[in-house]
C-alpha cells in the first residue's frame, strides 16, 4: 500500500490523549495492519451469505434467500440486504480508523465496535451521518478526513456506559416524516402504503395503522389498534388480545368485590392490563398473592378498596383500546372514595395501597387536589406503621419479628409508595418545583428493597415472592425492573434534598457542580450495574424502556441549573476525559438518548398508548427542543411529542392540558404560527372523550426552565389556559 496516502494528522476536536511515542507524522502502517486492510479489500467471502438487515439486527441465522429470506417471510417483514461491497468498505474504514486515530480515540472506537457489533452503526455514530441506514448506505468518507459531529463526551459515555448510552444511528428525518409518528391518528389511519410491511430504519419500526381491529373489544379508532398488525413478540408488548397476564383471572367473579356492574371479563382484562403495564414499575403489592386472593375471595392480600381503586385507574388505561369501559370510570371512583372513608380509620398495608392507587388515578383525570390528599394520607399511614422515619436499628428489630411470609408484602408496599411519591415529584411535577402539599418521605423506607433473582435465565421474581409462587405467569411478566426502580429513586431522593430550594439555588448560583457531578457518577454506576435483562436492547420489555427514560430525565434535572452558568463560567466536569466535558454536553447526550427512546417506544410498544408513566420523556424533549434553536430537527421532535400526547388523550384527560401547554410555549417562542397551532390543536382534540364533570387541574411543570424562577407561570394548567390569549397576540403581531 502506498505510504504517501498517510498524511500528518491534525489534532482531533475530541482527542483526549495522544498515542505513546514522539509526536511525529505517520508514514505507513505496520505490516500486520497493512495486510489486514489489503486482505479485507480484496477478499471474497466464498461459500457464505450476507445476512439481511433484520437478521443481523436480531442476531439470528439468515439463509440469504433473495429477495426475502425465510426468517423475514415467517415474520411477515420487509427483507433488505446491504450490498457486500458496502459492508466490506465499512470494515476497511473501521480498521483504518483504529490505526489512524489517536490512541485514546481508537480505544473509544474499539469499545463502541464491541458494544454495537456493526461497523455501519459505529461509522454512523462517529460521523453523525443522517443518511447512513441499512436501506440506503451513504458514500463512505475517508477515515482520515472525518470530523466527528457528536460531542466527545457523548462518545465517551457511549463507549464506557453502553448499558444506558446506546450507540445511536441518526434518525432519518425523511423516514420519520413518512411514518405515522408526526401526524394525528385520524390522518395516520387514512394513510395507505403499497405494501403491508413496516419500513425499518436503524432497528426502529414505524407503525402502519391496522385497517381492521383483529381482536374483540378493540376500537378501530384507537391509538392502540395500529399495533395489532405487527404481531409483536410477547416481551415487546403486553398480551392483551392474546389472553390474560395470568390464567387465574379467567375465574374472576368481580361482583364479590364491587357493586359497580362491570362484567367479569372486562374487569379481568382491566386488571391484567394494569399488572402487565404499570405494576412492574410501581410494585405496590405482590401480584401473585393478589391474584390468588382476588379469585378465591380472600382478604389477606386483597380488599374491596384495592380492587375498586385499581379498577378506577385501570379503566382509564383500558379506555385506550375500548372506549366503552369509560362508562364505569366515575362509578368506580365514587365507590372507591366511599370505601376509603371507612378504610382510613384503620391503618393497614392494604389501606395504603388503596390510597396510593387513588392518588395515581386522579393524576390522569386532572384532579390534583385529590392526588395530594391521598398521597399524603398514604405516607402518614406508612409513618404510623413504622415503615418511614424510624431509626434503622429499631426497624431491623421490627422486621425480624415479622413472619417471613409477610416480609415481601411489607417491602413491596413501602417501596411502592416511596417510588410513587418520587415518581410524582420528579416525573409528574418536576424536581425544580416542590409543590406545596406534595408529601415525600424524609428518608427511604426502613424495610429492605424487595429482592429478585437476577440470574440470566430466570427473570422471574423469587425471593420477594410468596410460597404460593409456582411459576406463575404474572411473576414472569414483572421481571427484574422494580428493585432497580427502588434504587434509582433512592438516589434521586438525595438529589431532591440537594436541590430543595431551586429559586435560591438558581439565583445565587450556589449549587456546586462537584456535588452534581458526584450524583451523576452515582447514577452512571447504578446504570452499569443493571442486570443484563435491563441493558438497552430492542428486546427490552416496555417497563425497562420507561426505566431508561426516567434515568435520562433525572440527568437532565441534575444539570439543568448549570446550562446558563455554563455559558458564562466555562464550567467543566472533573472526572471525564473528553475535551467538551461540560454540563451542557452531558445534558445533550441524555436528550439525544431520550429522543431515540421516544421514537423507539412510540414505534414498537403498544403500552405507549395507555400508560402515563413515560410522559415525562416527551415533556423533557419538548423543552430541550424549544431551548435549542440551533437543532435543525426541533420541529419534527416537537410534533413527535405533541402527537404522542394525542395518543394518550383518550385514556387520560390531563394529556389535553399538556398538549395545549406545549403549543402555548411554541407560540410564545415564535416556533409556530397561530393558524398552525390551532390546526394541531384540532387534531389533538378530535378523538378525546368529553370530561365535563370536573375542572381540570395540572399544576405540574410545563416550562422546565421557567420553573426554576417562576413555578406558577411554568405550570401546565397556566400555560394551557394562556393558549387563546397567546394565539390572539401572535395573530395581532403577524398582522
Amino acid at each position: 500500500m502506498d505510504s504517501k496516502r498517510y498524511v500528518r494528522l491534525l489534532p482531533s476536536d475530541f482527542t483526549t490523549s495522544a498515542a505513546p511515542g514522539p509526536d511525529t507524522a505517520l508514514v505507513a502502517p505496520p505490516p500486520l495492519v497493512r495486510a489486514v486492510i489489503n486482505e479485507t479489500r480484496k477478499r471474497k467471502r466464498v461459500g457464505t451469505q450476507l445476512a439481511c438487515n433484520l437478521c443481523r439486527l436480531k442476531k439470528t441465522r439468515c439463509d440469504g434467500t433473495r429477495p426475502s429470506c425465510h426468517s423475514c417471510v415467517r415474520r411477515s417483514k420487509k427483507c433488505v440486504y446491504n450490498d457486500k461491497r458496502d459492508a466490506a468498505q465499512g470494515a476497511v474504514d473501521i480498521v483504518e480508523l483504529l490505526y489512524l486515530a489517536p490512541y485514546a480515540e481508537a480505544l473509544d472506537i474499539l469499545r463502541l465496535l464491541r458494544t454495537a457489533g456493526d461497523a455501519s452503526v459505529v461509522l454512523s455514530v462517529i460521523r453523525g451521518n443522517d443518511n447512513d441506514s441499512p436501506d440506503s448506505p451513504s458514500e463512505h468518507s475517508s477515515p482520515r478526513t472525518f470530523v466527528p459531529q457528536r460531542s466527545s463526551l457523548e462518545l465517551e459515555l457511549m463507549t464506557k456506559n453502553p448499558s444506558t448510552y446506546a450507540p445511536l444511528r441518526r434518525i432519518s428525518m425523511s423516514e420519520l416524516e413518512e411514518s405515522n409518528l408526526l401526524r394525528p391518528i385520524s390522518a395516520a389511519r387514512e394513510k395507505t402504503r403499497p405494501d403491508d410491511s413496516p419500513p425499518w430504519h436503524g432497528g426502529m419500526m414505524f407503525v402502519i395503522p391496522n385497517r381492521s381491529a383483529e381482536a374483540a373489544h378493540i376500537d378501530n379508532d384507537s391509538a392502540a389498534a395500529s399495533f395489532r398488525a405487527q404481531q409483536s413478540a410477547p416481551n415487546r408488548s403486553p398480551r392483551w388480545n392474546d389472553g390474560f397476564c395470568d390464567a387465574r383471572l379467567k375465574s374472576l367473579r368481580v361482583r364479590h368485590w364491587t357493586s359497580v356492574p362491570i362484567p367479569n371479563e372486562a374487569a379481568a382484562r382491566i386488571i391484567s392490563m394494569y399488572l402487565e403495564t404499570d405494576h412492574p414499575l410501581l410494585g405496590m403489592f405482590d401480584p401473585d398473592s393478589f391474584i390468588s386472593d382476588l379469585v378465591e375471595h380472600r382478604e389477606q392480600s386483597c380488599s374491596v378498596l384495592v380492587v375498586n381503586a385499581l379498577l378506577y385507574w385501570g379503566c382509564q388505561m383500558y379506555t385506550a383500546i375500548d372506549k366503552s369501559v369509560a362508562q364505569y370510570t366515575e362509578l368506580l371512583c365514587d365507590e372507591a372514595e366511599r370505601l376509603w372513608t371507612v378504610a382510613e380509620e384503620h391503618d393497614s398495608l392494604l389501606s395504603m395501597v388503596g390510597a396510593q392507587l387513588l392518588s395515581l388515578a386522579f393524576v390522569g383525570q386532572g384532579r390534583d387536589h385529590k392526588v395530594l390528599h391521598f398521597l399524603d394520607a398514604a405516607i402518614r399511614m406508612g409513618t404510623r406503621l413504622g415503615l418511614f422515619g424510624v431509626d434503622q436499628d429499631v426497624a431491623k428489630i421490627r422486621m425480624e419479628a415479622i413472619p417471613e411470609s409477610s416480609r415481601a408484602a411489607i417491602s413491596n408496599t413501602a417501596w411502592g409508595l416511596f417510588n410513587w411519591s418520587m415518581t410524582y415529584q420528579f416525573s409528574i411535577v418536576s424536581l425544580f418545583y416542590q409543590q406545596p402539599g406534595v408529601a415525600v418521605p424524609k428518608l427511604p423506607p426502613t424495610v429492605p428493597i424487595p429482592k429478585v433473582d437476577m440470574a440470566e435465565d430466570s427473570p422471574r421474581s423469587s425471593e420477594a415472592a410468596t410460597p404460593s409462587d409456582k411459576g406463575s405467569q404474572v411473576q414472569e411478566i414483572m421481571g427484574v425492573t422494580f428493585p432497580k426502580v427502588c434504587e434509582l429513586w433512592a438516589l434521586m431522593h438525595e438529589v431532591s434534598l440537594l436541590y430543595h430550594h431551586p429559586r435560591d439555588v438558581v439565583k445565587s448560583g450556589s449549587l456546586s457542580l462537584d456535588s452534581a457531578e458526584m450524583k451523576y457518577r452515582e447514577l452512571l454506576a447504578w446504570a452499569e450495574n443493571l442486570p443484563a435483562q435491563l441493558h438497552r436492547s430492542d428486546a427490552n420489555p416496555h417497563h425497562a424502556v420507561i426505566l431508561h427514560m426516567w434515568f435520562h430525565a433525572a440527568i437532565l434535572d441534575i444539570f439543568r441549573p448549570f446550562l446558563k452558568r455554563n455559558e458564562d463560567e466555562n464550567l467543566r466536569l472533573r472526572t471525564f476525559s473528553a475535551v467538551d466535558r461540560t454540563p451542557l454536553a452531558a445534558y445533550m447526550a441524555s436528550v439525544n438518548q431520550l429522543k431515540h427512546l421516544i421514537v423507539h417506544f412510540r414505534s414498537n410498544y403498544e403500552a405507549s398508548t395507555c400508560t402515563l408513566l413515560w410522559h415525562t420523556a416527551m415533556t423533557y424533549v419538548a423543552n430541550a427542543m424549544l431551548r435549542d434553536s440551533q437543532d435543525p430537527e426541533w420541529y419534527q421532535y416537537l410534533l413527535l411529542c405533541l402527537y404522542g400526547y394525542e395518543t394518550l388523550r383518550r385514556p387520560f384527560r390531563v394529556a389535553e392540558a399538556i398538549g395545549r401547554a406545549l403549543l402555548t410555549m411554541m407560540l410564545r417562542d415564535k416556533k409556530i404560527t397561530s393558524a398552525e397551532a390551532h390546526g394541531v390543536l384540532r387534531h389533538i382534540e378530535e378523538r378525546g372523550l368529553s370530561y365535563s364533570k370536573h375542572e381540570l387541574r395540572a399544576p405540574f411543570m410545563g416550562d422546565l426552565e421557567l420553573a426554576q424562577i417562576d413555578s406558577a407561570g411554568a405550570a401546565m394548567e397556566k400555560l394551557a389556559g394562556d393558549f387563546e390569549d397567546m394565539a390572539l397576540f401572535r395573530e395581532f403581531i403577524n398582522d
